[in-house]
């Protein structure tokens, strides 16, 4: 019998559990391939997420490194800043060559005027020469040490400065000490070396104590007129502020107002005082002299409004009128009696670059013959002035002569006599009121002898100064003994003889 073949093993099926398990397999799968997309979506944003936030964390290391690096800049650009603003008030309020404080700190400080308050003005007297002769370089080097000297004679000042040039103040909010100014002066007086030279300086001073002034303007000016005082007084002085000068400078205003409107209606005369011959008697010049009566007032004497001209520049325009009008009045006393005409010249108007030209103008328009005019000159502007000096020599090449005027009161030296462009001595009336004493005034007529100088003495008051004089060899004199200055016509009188001399002595 054929054995039936064992059946084929069946192979097992999926059971109901298996099949539900795989086909939510499959679902899932399905459903996690659908959403892959949103995933890797979601995975991009949260990358990119995270990238932003890498990156912002990022840009806030570089803010903040360059936060730190600004603010390391803004404080370097702030030092700076205040090192500039620092510099600039320092510039603003001192003074560069000295340190010290200068006018805008001196003005600012006196801005509060408190009564009692003390200002010391300084200026240095012969600086100006010292620094034109050496240069600015030495003159600065000079004002520091001035600087350096006024610190340690003042060292309880509130306050030094240098208001400008050779000035030099200090304040005290209260009482200056008594000696504070004398202090300071005595400090300037040393020697100082300046580029490898020894040199001398004085100081002058103004003291002003607030008292009633209102502001810093009018502290500053009145200690001004005090030191204008010292200056005037002769330097090397200290001058303490009162009302009195405040007065005078009212006046001197007033005098300079007058002399341009005296100048500007022909208010001026000139008045002539004969110079004599000792020998006989007889007028060989006249000196002119400049009269100012005003309209219906007293006269003024020269001796009031000559110093304002000076100061005022004035002195100029008046001397141009001096010379052209005693020139052209000149001019016929000359020719008749031969008497020369004398004017005195003024250092401002001879330091005029036009001077000669203008004085040869003035005689040709006169008719005036040069050898007919002498000019007077004081010793100082000759001394002082070497193209003055030059230009009197041209005059003098004309025919023109010159005369030392005040002689003895200046630099009086045989050293100076011998090489000054001088013709004439005219001896100061002080040596010849000591005339009795005749040792001083035979050294001065014989020092001009040995120059072949003319000899004029001034001042001859008495007949027995003239006896004196003659005896000496004195050639000429003039004073109140023979004449006082008298107007034009009196002078003619006295020429022709119908006027004797000494009957002039009363004007």
């Amino acid at each position: 019998m054929r054995r039936k073949p064992s059946p084929r093993p069946r192979r097992p099926g999926l059971a109901g559990r298996e099949r539900a398990l795989l086909v939510a397999v499959s679902v899932s799968g399905a459903a996690f391939l659908a959403a892959v997309p949103s995933m890797i979506r979601q995975f991009s944003s949260v990358l990119a997420g995270a990238v932003a936030l890498v990156a912002a964390g990022v840009a806030v290391a570089l803010v903040l490194r360059r936060s730190r690096r600004l603010a390391r800049s803004l404080a370097r650009s702030s030092a700076r800043r205040r090192g500039l603003e620092r510099a600039l008030r320092e510039r603003a309020t001192r003074d560069p060559v000295t340190g010290l404080a200068n006018r805008a700190l001196l003005t600012g400080l006196l801005a509060g005027i408190r009564p009692g308050l003390t200002v010391v003005l300084l200026d240095l007297d012969g600086f100006k020469e010292i620094n034109d002769e050496l240069g600015h370089q030495a003159g600065d080097a000079l004002l520091v040490q001035v600087a350096g000297r006024l610190r340690a004679a003042l060292p309880d000042a509130d306050l030094l400065a240098r208001p400008g040039d050779d000035e030099f103040a200090a304040v005290w909010r209260g009482s200056a000490p008594a000696d504070a100014a004398e202090r300071a002066l005595a400090r300037l007086r040393p020697p100082y070396q300046v580029g490898g030279r020894q040199v001398h300086l004085t100081g002058s001073a103004g003291v002003v104590v607030a008292d009633g002034q209102r502001t810093s303007a009018e502290v500053l000016r009145d200690a001004d007129l005090a030191l204008d005082a010292a200056k005037g007084g002769g330097k090397d002085r200290i001058v303490r502020f009162d009302a009195g000068l405040r007065t005078a400078v009212d006046r001197h205003r007033e005098l300079a107002a007058g002399l341009r409107r005296a100048l500007r209606d022909g208010e001026f005369e000139l008045h002539y005082q004969p110079v004599v011959r000792l020998a006989d008697g007889r007028i060989t010049a006249v000196e002119a002299l400049l009269r100012w009566h005003p309209p219906g007032g007293d006269p003024i004497p020269p001796g009031v409004f000559i110093p304002v001209a000076e100061a005022t520049g004035l002195i100029v325009p008046l001397g141009w009128w001096v010379l052209g009008r005693a020139c052209a009045q000149a001019r016929a006393w000359y020719e008749r009696d031969g008497v020369g005409l004398t004017v005195n010249v003024a250092a401002h108007q001879l330091r005029e670059p036009d001077f000669v030209d203008r004085v040869r103008a003035a005689l040709e328009a006169a008719g005036l013959p040069p050898a007919a005019l002498v000019l007077e000159v004081t010793e100082s502007t000759l001394v002082a002035d070497a193209e003055s000096t030059a230009r009197l020599d041209a005059l003098r090449a004309d025919g023109v002569r010159v005369a030392i005027d005040d002689f003895g009161t200046g630099y009086s030296s045989l050293a100076y006599l011998v090489h000054l462009p001088v013709d004439v001595l005219k001896i100061d009336r002080t040596f010849v009121a000591m005339a009795v004493d005749t040792t001083l005034m035979r050294a001065i007529l014989q020092l001009a002898g040995g120059l072949a100088l003319q000899t004029v003495a001034e001042g001859v008051e008495t007949e027995e100064q003239a006896s004196t004089l003659r005896a000496l060899g004195c050639e000429h004199a003039q004073g109140f003994l023979f004449s006082r200055p008298v107007r034009p016509d009196a002078l003619e009188a006295l020429l022709s003889g119908r006027l004797e001399l000494g009957a002039a002595r009363a004007g």
